[in-house]
């Protein structure tokens, strides 16, 4: 299930994610990009497994030494609490640091991909004749709105009475990310689904997904799986239905 789950996780990621695609545009050609995306899905291979072989490791350590555990701590306290406790002092503060790195370059990346899609999507439409400059101004003052509600959902997450933030995360990528992969990949292999269907899958694997994971029928890994499904089955079924004026003229000539 995990190694289905994290496939499916990293479709969702590599197909939707403005962060993935963002980088894409980076390379100087479609065959770079291509490049840059094989060589990645080689390594996320062993990535993976490294970063869940550290929860297993912890798992097995806290297992035949309960006492080192914290006994008020929550699943999330698990890793830091094991850095402050047993790691020499020199190696926990590398290793505090190395964390604060990975995560500010992630928070950085992701903050400057939504500025970016809400200046170029909705300042730019909306506001057709501003300048660059303006552009550059909203765009941060974005940014630094975005950083704020961040850290008020990081606060927010931290008082819920959730086994783990992770899981919270694959239910939201599961949720949101799954449905817009879901549209990508309509886009991509189903040149007969249109608009219309593609919005319909968007919605309806959004609600049913969320009565899915209220009920727990399936493992949280599989949320993007389920999520795609249903947005590409919904969206073709729709389309079937509701062909829009451009397919009924090819039809008709056909």
């Amino acid at each position: 299930v995990v190694l289905v789950g994290g496939f499916l996780t990293q479709l969702v990621t590599y197909s939707s994610d403005q962060v993935v695609v963002q980088r894409y545009l980076t390379t100087s050609s479609e065959k770079e990009a291509k490049k840059s995306i094989y060589t990645n899905a080689v390594l996320v291979i062993p990535a993976s497994l490294i970063f869940f072989m550290v929860g297993t490791a912890l798992w097995v350590y806290f297992r035949h030494n309960p006492a080192s555990l914290n006994p008020n701590g929550r699943v999330d306290d698990v890793f830091p609490w094991y850095i402050s406790q047993q790691l020499p002092t020199g190696l926990a503060g590398l290793v505090i640091a190395g964390l604060f790195a990975a995560t500010m370059s992630t928070i950085s990346s992701s903050m400057n991909s939504i500025a970016t899609v809400i200046t170029t999507d909705f300042y730019k439409h909306f506001k057709p004749a501003s300048t660059d400059k303006q552009q550059f101004v909203f765009a941060r003052y974005t940014t630094v709105a975005l950083g704020a509600v961040g850290c008020l959902i990081a606060i927010y997450m931290v008082f819920l009475n959730n086994t783990s933030i992770w899981d919270q995360y694959l239910k939201i990528i599961g949720l949101f990310g799954g449905c817009l992969a879901g549209m990508f990949l309509a886009g991509i292999f189903f040149p007969r689904i249109n608009s219309k269907g593609v919005l319909a899958g968007f919605v309806v694997s959004a609600i049913a997904l969320y009565f899915i994971q209220r009920a727990g029928v399936i493992n949280f890994f599989l949320y993007p799986a389920a999520a795609v499904l249903l947005c590409v089955t919904t969206a073709y079924i729709v389309s079937l239905i509701s062909p829009d004026k451009k397919q009924m003229v090819l039809k008709a000539v056909d």
